[in-house]
């Protein structure tokens, strides 16, 4: 299994916080953007490269691609984690990838999401999702910055 340090819900993907704050405090090496969508879209991939610190990497994938790329081992990557929903790693669980905890920081407001924690929203099927991966042994939290407190999913649903 490769070194996952960081494993973020971020519906913005690679953004400023992202980029100063939380790559710089886990010490992450490597971003892995898990979406299908996003991995067919190569001028995004484009613009998100070309926001990457020199030293960071980054991966975009599809589920079924992050599948493969996270069973085999490489011990010089770190890896940080972006998705846009916790169905991904729920589906990415299920497949055998192995998570062990599940920060959530951006989930904005839609039309099918509801208020969930402060200014995270999310629909009936993302909240489920977030329950099983609790059930499955993750440690599930809130985190909007490194700098502020892990809120557990559990003092919140």
């Amino acid at each position: 299994m490769k070194n996952i340090v960081y494993s973020r819900v971020d519906d913005r993907l690679v953004h400023g916080q992202v980029m100063t704050a939380w790559v710089q405090t886990t010490g992450a090496n490597c971003v892995v953007i898990i979406d299908n969508q996003v991995a067919k879209d190569t001028f995004l991939q484009m613009v998100m490269k070309q926001s990457m610190p020199g030293k960071i990497k980054l991966e975009v994938l599809t589920i079924e691609q992050a599948v493969d790329y996270l069973s085999k081992d490489d011990p010089k990557l770190k890896l940080f984690i972006l998705v846009k929903t916790p169905n991904v790693v729920l589906e990415l669980v299920e497949k055998g990838v192995d998570f062990r905890s599940l920060g959530v920081g951006g989930m904005g407001a839609k039309p099918e999401r509801s208020p969930l924690y402060r200014n995270i929203s999310a629909s009936e099927d993302e909240k489920a999702a977030l329950v099983k991966l609790q059930e499955k042994g993750l440690d599930v939290f809130f985190q909007v910055t490194p700098d502020t407190n892990k809120v557990q999913l559990s003092s919140v649903l």
